[in-house]
């Protein structure tokens, strides 16, 4: 396992017990916890079976309304590269993480790219 491998697989210490059910539970249930990202961000962390990983978050924070469009959600490569769609709300977000695919070309290179819809990014990229 990588060291990126490693340190995201630590635990965060990061508490939820002040998150809003309506944002944790439908996270927690889909596998996700929560990331410290470092200068004062979180997201909700999940890694694939593939070593890449995906993260939700609510402008760099854990909660935030689960219906208001400000949600991004990501697919990150274990050794770079990333697909994100922000401007979701959190259902949409969660629909996101499971599928946007890999940052990771079959070739090996890979894709950095940020998109305004998941239909552009799976259009672009599926």
């Amino acid at each position: 396992m990588s060291e990126l491998a490693d340190d995201l697989d630590r635990p965060t210490g990061l508490r939820t017990d002040k998150v809003r059910a309506t944002v944790r539970d439908p996270l927690t249930a889909a596998g996700f916890r929560p990331m410290d990202l470092g200068d004062g961000c979180h997201a909700w962390y999940r890694r694939s079976d593939d070593g890449n990983h995906a993260l939700i978050s609510h402008n760099n924070a854990l909660d935030g309304d689960p219906a208001v469009r400000d949600w991004i959600v990501g697919q990150y490569g274990e050794r770079g590269g990333f697909v994100e769609v922000g401007g979701l709300p959190l259902s949409r977000a969660l629909e996101g993480a499971d599928v946007l695919p890999s940052p990771v070309r079959p070739d090996g290179s890979v894709v950095e790219a940020l998109y305004p819809s998941l239909q552009q990014a799976l259009d672009d990229l599926g």
